[in-house]
């Protein structure tokens, strides 16, 4: 094997290497398949793999050799090519890195492995989630070919760094498998035959070189034989893995996610049904949103809630059976298993505030406009459960939306006689007035089903009157629903409230009979939605509460328990009754912390954002300029400083050698070293004057030939040299080198900083001797 050949391994065996090592990759990108969905992680995965094995093949050039400038190269590929392959939104064009991009990347190398285990897939359309497969690919990819071009024992264990990214995508994919049969056969096949071909050629390493015999007929017969045994043997190990891993796959895999909680948990936060009221009293009249393209007769969904702890309905933690309190990230798609008519809605956000996004149905899709649409895609979660969505941000006035979604048909209650109520498990109630379980017994116990007992209680609250306590209503009536508020309501002759306390009502009359009921809070015209691309202005009025209840085939069905607007007066007029207590016992909405839906305080908290954001962006945008230039200078420069710390340590090592002897032979080394990383093909195994005429005929200003003669005679001769003498050898020897260096092109000069080839002719000598 020639010393001057560039890489550590003929060019035909490295190109062996590196398309094995393509092939397994290559299998790990598939692997992130079913959580990314698309084809953007295709682009990321096998550009990150070949720019890997560009980066280990580079790096493994003769001039360029060295761990220390394997990972130069590792960081200046991730920070040039990061931004297009992994971050494409945030460049120019797809392919020109921004100050975002790169900011997004470098966040993305920490954050984003847990943002993908918590974000809903698909994942393609998350920020930074492409990072995964991208990092993963490019780290595996640099190592394998490093690895598989230096080592010729040790090779198999190239192989290592792409199995690892299979079990990557594996582990931070879903249950479901991209066809693992293929893939667990070919990444066998291709890890058992190469590894197999690279120790045969390991046993020959001298190949082509020596033959038995100088025949080249013989020498042609021999490589056919070679290459049809290589095919054969990769048609096996296939084969045997194709077989060997049907019986044992897994029939449901464990991954990653499963053990990972969705980090939104809306379970300690306010119900909005606590701030319901507030919306009739001040945006009665105030436009809230203007909503175009809504199905006839369906209603916009803010929050569903499913757990009532007493005080209010809210939604169920983690920690509950349902978990309809736990959202997660999503990103331009979600997977929607529902049945029903598709529907393209637009919404414009008027008056209305808060982290709930008003949506219908269950959501396909959902892309935010404006000049906040990217801070509130980002914050977007969802739960599938329930079909309802949050934004951490906030909608504010100007805000707008489109989303896709499947919107389920709703039957009429006369359908469902006959058709079984499904079993799904709720939260049990904390707290069920007693006087509200004394009406159910009366009222909901008679019926021969589940249905029936539900069609009774639901006629009888709708009998009942309706009142949101305002100045312009007849009846009196208090806000909030809680157990007080609840038994105070049952302890009337005739149940007076609105949306709120009859939904709450209901749903807790059905936990009662067992049937499974949540309560959802929505906005949808007292004549409804009358369906077409006609823009609809939905205002504080349209707020509502209703229930839901599930039935087989069908999925959940609205109730609405609430009376008519019209049944606004009390027949017989009810005994006055001393004033109670409910308002005292009835917790007040904290100031501190309102409810989300708060109107007002939502929009002073926007408010104060809004005053602080000026003086924030001029600071920031200077913070990240700065910053960004600050980071690609220094990854520019870090070659240049590695390699240069380690001359300097050489150079230091040397001049301070405890002989003197030593301290000349050093500074010798100094001279030819420079010579060596300018490009000089120095002799090997000669003596020194050989050398010194060597580098004197190239670089004449380096003096190289007095230098070796005087270096012989402090070696060699009597006795150690005077130190003195040294102090001034050492003189000689920098101008040397600087004569070196204005004799030498600046390319050469250039090459020269970065060069890592002297460390490795020493190394060599070390070797010899």
């Amino acid at each position: 094997m020639s010393e001057e050949r560039m890489l550590p391994r003929p060019l035909p065996r490295a190109a062996v290497d590196c398309a094995a090592i393509l092939v397994v990759l290559l299998a790990a990108t598939l692997a992130f398949g079913p959580v990314f969905g698309g084809t953007r992680y295709l682009v990321a995965g096998i550009g990150g793999s070949l720019l890997g094995i560009a980066v280990g093949v580079v790096t493994s050039l003769r001039p360029l050799r060295g761990w220390l400038m394997t990972a130069a190269g590792f960081v200046l590929a991730l920070v040039v090519f990061g931004p297009a392959l992994a971050v494409p939104r945030q460049t120019i064009g797809g392919v020109v890195p921004t100050l975002e991009g790169w900011r997004e990347l470098l966040l993305g190398v920490v954050f984003s492995w847990k943002g993908l285990l918590t974000a809903e897939p698909p994942a393609e359309g998350f920020p930074s989630l492409l990072v995964v497969p991208f990092l993963t690919t490019l780290l595996c990819g640099t190592v394998a070919t490093v690895l598989a071009l230096r080592l010729e024992r040790g090779a198999p264990f190239a192989m290592v760094p792409p199995v690892v990214a299979l079990v990557v995508g594996i582990a931070f994919g879903t249950k479901i498998a991209f066809w693992p049969t293929a893939l667990g056969a070919v990444v066998a096949g291709v890890v058992l035959a190469w590894s197999a071909w690279r120790r045969a050629t390991w046993r020959t390493s001298l190949g082509d070189e020596v033959e038995v015999t100088n025949d080249s007929r013989f020498r042609v017969r021999a490589r056919k034989h070679r290459a049809r045994g290589a095919i054969a043997m990769i048609a096996a190990a296939m084969a045997v893995a194709a077989l060997v891993s049907i019986p044992i796959q897994p029939q449901s895999r464990a991954v990653l996610r499963d053990t990972v909680e969705p980090p939104i948990e809306l379970a300690e936060h306010p119900s909005p049904l606590a701030g319901f009221r507030t919306w009739h009293k001040h945006f009665e009249d105030e436009t809230l949103l203007t909503v175009s393209g809504m199905p006839a007769g369906s209603r916009l969904r803010l929050a569903t809630f499913d757990y009532y702890d007493g005080t209010v309905f809210a939604v169920a933690g983690s920690q509950q059976v349902s978990g309809s309190g736990s959202f997660a990230r999503i990103g331009d798609e979600v997977l929607v298993q529902q049945s029903g008519d598709p529907a393209t809605v637009r919404v414009e956000v008027g008056g209305y505030s808060g982290i709930w996004v008003p949506d219908v149905g269950y959501m396909q899709s959902l892309a935010f406009e404006g000049p906040r649409a990217a801070d509130l895609q980002g914050s977007l979660h969802y739960n599938g459960q329930t079909g309802t969505a949050i934004a951490l941000d906030g909608l504010a006035q100007g805000d707008a939306y489109e989303l896709q979604a499947i919107v389920p048909a709703q039957p009429d209650h006369e359908e469902l006689d006959g058709v079984p109520i499904t079993r799904v498990q709720v939260p049990e109630p904390a707290v069920v007035p007693d006087l509200l379980q004394a009406w159910v017994s009366e009222h909901g116990a008679s019926g021969q089903s589940s249905f029936e007992n539900l069609e009774a209680m639901l006629q009888r609250l709708q009998n009942g009157s309706f009142s949101h306590g305002l100045e312009d209503d007849t009846i009196p009536s208090l806000a909030g629903h809680g157990a007080v508020r609840i038994q105070d309501m049952f302890d009337q002759e005739v149940l007076v409230g609105d949306d709120e306390q009859y939904a709450t009502a209901f749903a807790l009359a059905l936990s009662r009979i067992n049937v499974p009921a949540r309560v959802v809070m929505g906005l949808y015209p007292d004549d409804g939605f009358p369906g077409g691309a006609e823009p609809v202005e939905v205002t504080g009025g349209d707020m509502h509460a209703w229930v839901e209840v599930p039935f087989e085939g069908l999925g959940w069905v609205r109730f609405d328990p609430t009376p008519p607007e019209d049944n606004d007066q009390i027949q017989p007029e009810p005994e006055p009754k001393p004033e109670p207590k409910p308002q005292v016992l009835q917790p007040p909405q904290p100031p501190e912390e309102p409810a989300e839906m708060s109107p007002d305080t939502v929009a002073d908290e926007g408010q104060e954002e809004d005053d602080e954001e000026p003086a924030d962006t001029s600071w920031l945008v200077w913070l990240w300029v700065a910053g960004g230039a600050l980071l690609v200078l220094l990854l520019l420069l870090l070659p240049f400083l590695v390699v240069g710390a380690l001359k300097a340590a050489r150079r230091k090592r040397r001049r301070r050698a405890a002989r003197e002897s030593d301290r000349l032979a050093g500074g010798w080394h100094e001279v030819v070293d420079e010579a060596v990383d300018l490009g000089l093909a120095v002799p090997a195994g000669v003596t020194r004057r050989e050398v010194a005429r060597a580098v004197a005929a190239r670089y004449p200003r380096s003096r190289a030939t007095d230098i070796g003669e005087f270096v012989d005679e402090g070696v060699f001769g009597p006795g150690e040299p005077d130190p003195a003498e040294v102090d001034a050898f050492w003189l000689d020897v920098e101008r040397s080198v600087q004569g070196m260096r204005s004799e030498a092109t600046r390319r050469e000069r250039v090459l020269g900083m970065l060069s890592m080839r002297s460390f490795a002719r020493r190394r060599q000598e070390r070797r010899r001797r």
